[in-house]
């Protein structure tokens, strides 16, 4: 197996998920590393919208090792990567901002790489994701003054 850097990985499941009629985007720190802020982890983070069976069969193919299967969840490794999937189609967030897959992704930039392209969400959804879950950690809070930073010198 050709090994690939965690975001050639990225781009190569993506085209994968996109062959078997799924959808995904890039969410997350790494998402926030293409608008320019610089990546701490090597955690990867995913919102897919396909079965949970076909995902498991495009990890497998690509070398991952699966950790954690759950409905709208899963994790995975592939070397020192761990890669988060989400896999539900709308949340809630802390705002109580309906989050719905189809509307991220129909505000979605593409960002082209070398071997493919990637969809990560506006700012202002990127804003929104981030205020999902139970309670924002530090390190979110860091995020979301980064992105709104990015808002305002934009305006």
């Amino acid at each position: 197996m050709r090994h690939r850097t965690p975001i050639e990985e990225v781009a190569a499941l993506v085209q994968a998920i996109e062959q078997h009629h799924g959808r995904a985007m890039l969410i997350g720190g790494a998402a926030l590393f293409l608008y320019g802020k610089p990546q701490r982890s090597m955690d990867y983070d995913l919102w897919v919208r396909m079965a949970n069976d076909e995902l498991v069969e495009i990890l497998t193919a690509h070398g991952f090792e699966i950790d954690v299967n759950r409905v709208g969840r899963m994790v995975a490794y592939y070397e020192e990567c761990k890669f988060d999937f989400l896999l539900f189609k709308r949340a809630w967030n802390q705002d109580k901002e309906l989050i719905e897959y189809d509307a991220i992704e129909a505000n979605a930039r593409a960002v082209p790489l070398k071997h493919g392209k990637l969809l990560i969400p506006s700012i202002e959804d990127m804003i929104k994701l981030k205020k999902l879950g139970d309670d924002l950690r530090p390190k979110d809070l860091e995020d979301i003054d980064y992105l709104e930073a990015l808002l305002k010198a934009a305006k």
